[in-house]
């Protein structure tokens, strides 16, 4: 590449070569060929990573960097790390598991380019999905919108739910100069926590062209499995960490003598917590599964 990529495009990976390929050719069937694609492998295998590469050559032409870390140190120090590699307008987070329509890039740049947001969020379709072990193959099992009542991304609501997923994102690197990068200490939730940051400094416009542009997959949970989602079965694990970070962000308001979004994401999943116990009291617990069972899905 002779000149300063226009996109920076990162996919963090480890040992999940089905999923990659199917991230590659989701990258490369874009309508937009201004991006460099920053591959960061993140402590696994990096031969199968090289053999995708050198089979897609002809469709990749020059605009794949590869990163093979020997150690890991977190999804969010190997997202930096690939931000930080390279130069360029916009960045974008495609993880190995997720999907984009190709006219993603196109699309999502040129409303930049037009308004000058700093960052837009697009309607996007959630995919459950399996991974069928004997075949070695994907299978869709159904297609539905993903957060079908967003139409304006929200710093309220994302102080408890978070509209701002990596693949549904296009946003101009300049503002790591305002809010810093991802926080490295976070082992999960990283995401969530940068876009508080981002919508406490800027607004994110919201883009539905009548279709979805980007696609959010899930798997269920199976122990072992490499292929599991980031969030997988760490529902403990979230609550950890969710907790720790709104004591962090309501310690930072108080020691200021204001109250903001620390306060604000406290009450919202006190509130939360308080309305499933009066449904679990409420309704019989056969129709209380019912309703967390469609909601999962």
């Amino acid at each position: 590449m002779n000149k300063t990529p226009k996109v920076t495009v990162v996919t963090r990976t480890k040992d999940r070569t089905l999923l990659l390929e199917r991230a590659i050719q989701s990258v490369y069937s874009q309508t937009y060929r201004d991006f460099v694609h920053i591959i960061i492998n993140d402590a696994g295998d990096p031969a199968p990573v090289d053999a995708l590469v050198e089979k897609y050559k002809d469709l990749i032409k020059g605009r794949v960097r590869v990163i093979h870390n020997k150690e890991s140190h977190g999804m969010e120090a190997a997202s930096n790390k690939a931000i930080k590699s390279v130069d360029s307008d916009f960045v974008a987070i495609h993880d190995d598991d997720d999907t984009w329509h190709p006219e993603f890039l196109e699309r999502t740049v040129r409303h930049l380019e037009e308004t000058g947001a700093m960052g837009v969020v697009v309607r996007t379709d959630k995919i459950t999905e399996e991974i069928i072990d004997i075949s070695h193959r994907v299978r869709q099992i159904k297609k539905q919108p993903w957060m079908p009542d967003l139409k304006a991304v929200n710093l309220y609501r994302q102080c408890i739910d978070n509209q701002m997923t990596p693949i549904t994102f296009l946003y101009r690197r300049s503002v790591f100069d305002t809010i810093s990068y991802y926080d490295e200490s976070l082992p999960v939730l990283g995401d969530w926590d940068f876009g508080i940051r981002f919508l406490l400094k800027y607004d994110v416009d919201f883009l539905d062209p009548g279709f979805a542009l980007a696609n959010y997959h899930h798997r269920k949970f199976k122990k072992g499995s490499v292929h599991n989602n980031s969030f997988g079965d760490g529902t403990e694990k979230h609550r950890y960490w969710s907790n720790k970070l709104m004591n962090k962000y309501l310690r930072e308001e108080l020691a200021d003598g204001r109250l903001g979004v620390g306060y604000i994401m406290s009450q919202l999943r006190y509130n939360q917590s308080n309305m499933a116990e009066m449904v679990r009291k409420v309704l019989p617990t056969t129709l209380v599964n019912k309703i967390k069972r469609r909601v999962q899905n």
